[in-house]
């Protein structure tokens, strides 16, 4: 019995399940690209250039939890976790994305200015791989104070995250 308490308590300080608190709200962003637009589905917000986040949801997808190449279909988990679906308007391109959009909370021990406010930027290869039903996904990141109990330089929080494509797949 007191190894297992011992691994559990090991497990959740190597993960930082037992320090993690997303409790930092970020209240205001901006899309870098004027020419990209975030609108609901449901049309309760619309998102260009400098705004306030309309919403907080609480993803909290790290790079320790959620590794990039689980991220891609990791859009279900985010919309029951308070992400929102969403139309994006891209340059070039009369129909438009279809999309899901997480803006989270930080984490009480983040660092960096994206701990702050949201940084919208969508490259365009990320448009690109978006085409004929294929998913893209997109997010900013932060790191963590290291303590200097774990190491935690590795670690990526993922404050927006916002997952593409050109058919309406989120359903």
């Amino acid at each position: 019995m007191r190894s297992l308490l011992l691994t559990t308590f090991f497990i959740l300080m190597i993960t930082g399940c037992s320090v993690t608190t997303y409790n930092k709200t970020i209240k205001q962003g901006k899309i870098e690209n004027p020419d990209i637009v975030i609108t609901a589905l449901d049309k309760s917000f619309r998102l260009q250039g400098h705004f306030t986040a309309p919403f907080q949801s609480s993803t909290r997808f790290n790079s320790l939890e959620m590794p990039d190449r689980d991220l891609l279909k990791a859009y279900r988990q985010a919309l029951h976790h308070g992400a929102k679906h969403v139309r994006i308007k891209v340059p070039n391109s009369d129909k438009g994305l279809f999309g899901v959009l997480a803006l989270d909370k930080a984490d009480d021990e983040g660092v960096g200015p994206s701990t702050q406010s949201y940084k919208i930027i969508i490259p365009q290869p990320y448009i690109d791989a978006a085409k004929n039903g294929k998913i893209s996904v997109v997010y900013e990141y932060y790191k963590l104070k290291n303590d200097g109990l774990i190491d935690v330089s590795k670690i990526k929080e993922r404050s927006w995250i916002l997952w593409l494509s050109d058919q309406d797949v989120f359903k």
